[in-house]
């Protein structure tokens, strides 16, 4: 997420000021949506971000390696669209532009368009988070993508549903189907 600047902060420069505006209006880069984990690297990080109470969610990247953790998402820290850590974010979250954001920063886009695609995303994520809980998931606190795949899971391998369920899943897998092209034409930043 860009750079938002605080209320005692000096002038906020023309990306703070739009990051203020369309930013907080989101979270979908801090909210389980776009990202299943954040990568953190240093060690400096991995000690700040114990000394605030969230080191306990950091994940080994694998089992050979200690050298790289990962803090999964949702993160602990957002609070509505706003995070409770933002100047002690890690550098993989302070260095984060979505697609979007880079855009109307550009000019390429107006802002009012933006926040329309920023509905539009909102509107899709939570419709997914409705299915999956119609389904029974009750992993709220895991990224989406990590939740549908286990619900592609129980489905695939699982005993046969009724129709009703049958449906709903469904109608998830159009929804993500949905979301995900809407995150990889408005939100994924590419190379």
């Amino acid at each position: 997420m860009p750079s938002v600047p605080t209320p005692s902060s000096p002038q906020p420069s023309p990306a703070g000021a739009l990051a203020t505006r369309l930013c907080l209006k989101c979270g979908l880069c801090c909210d389980g949506t776009l990202f299943k984990d954040v990568q953190v690297n240093r060690a400096g990080e991995r000690a700040r971000l114990a000394a605030l109470g969230m080191g306990r969610l950091l994940r080994p990247a694998s089992s050979r390696s200690q050298a790289h953790n990962r803090l999964p998402q949702p993160c602990q820290a957002l609070h509505g669209c706003a995070c409770r850590i933002y100047p002690d974010r890690p550098s993989r979250c302070r260095n984060f532009e979505c697609l979007l954001f880079k855009r109307v920063l550009a000019g390429a886009i107006p802002e009012r368009e933006a926040g329309r695609t920023i509905q539009t995303a909102l509107r899709q994520r939570d419709r997914v988070r409705q299915l999956l809980g119609q389904l029974g998931d009750g992993k709220e606190r895991a990224a989406l993508s990590v939740r549908f795949r286990l619900m592609r899971l129980r489905f695939e391998s699982g005993p046969e549903q009724d129709a009703r369920r049958r449906g709903w899943y469904g109608d998830l897998t159009l929804a993500i189907q949905d979301l995900n092209v809407t995150l990889s034409q408005s939100f994924y930043p590419g190379e």
